[in-house]
């Protein structure tokens, strides 16, 4: 259902760019590709994780950055920009009997505007809206548990387009706001430790303390990508 609303409100608002360029306004359209990664701290598994440490002799970091890439599609007409992006997302933890991993995918509706441009440089602004979709890997000794959940979100940034004919290096910096508050247990096998996971029955949410176990696809965002102009 969020899926469906993200994709509805992208769809009603194509047309708006197609009537500034069908009037009058320079338009042009660019293909092209983003990576980069996000400050993302999952709070919830990072407890987990040094709770797992504290027992154990496994020493696994917290989970505080994930890489993020993927293509995308750009409109523009006059000062305004719209570009649809989808990317996949990643970031582990550990290895053998402890490990720790969320991965999923977003789809951003970036609104763009030129305020600063010339031949060989462009300074654009940015807002707009993300749907995630964000699964989590927990392993601890002989317990694993697999979760999913997706929530829609929003984003800012800023970046520039350094230009040389129709080709193009794209640096970007943003933030977005992605929370994923529950995560549904699609897999399960074992049992957890007593102050690990407290819910964990397949179908029901994860849940650490009786509590919710949430995720986020939230953070700073560092990009780089490369574009081509028609």
């Amino acid at each position: 259902m969020k899926l469906i609303l993200f994709l509805v409100f992208v769809f009603m608002t194509l047309p708006t760019f197609s009537w500034a360029a069908g009037g009058g306004l320079s338009s042009s359209m660019s293909v092209g590709i983003m990576g980069g990664f996000v400050n993302s701290e999952q709070d919830n598994i990072n407890i987990l994780r040094s709770r797992a440490n504290a027992r154990t002799a496994n020493n696994a970091s917290d989970l505080t950055k994930a890489y993020e890439a993927g293509p995308f599609i750009q409109w523009r007409a006059g000062l305004l920009g719209f570009q649809l992006r989808p990317s996949y997302f990643t970031q582990s933890e550990g290895s053998g009997l402890y490990e720790y991993k969320t991965s999923g995918y977003t789809v951003e509706a970036h609104f763009k505007l030129y305020p600063l441009e010339n031949q060989n440089l462009k300074l654009f602004f940015e807002t707009g809206v993300a749907y995630g979709s964000q699964k989590t890997h927990i392993k601890e000794d002989t317990f694993t548990v697999d979760a999913e959940g997706s929530n829609l979100g929003y984003l800012i940034g800023l970046g520039v387009e350094l230009n040389s004919g129709p080709h193009a290096l794209i640096l970007e910096a943003g933030w977005r706001y992605l929370p994923i508050e529950r995560n549904i247990v699609t897999s399960t096998t074992g049992t957890p430790a007593a102050n690990s996971v407290s819910q964990y029955g397949v179908n029901q949410e994860l849940e650490y303390d009786n509590r919710d176990l949430s995720t986020n696809m939230s953070g700073t965002k560092m990009m780089i990508g490369y574009a081509f102009n028609f």
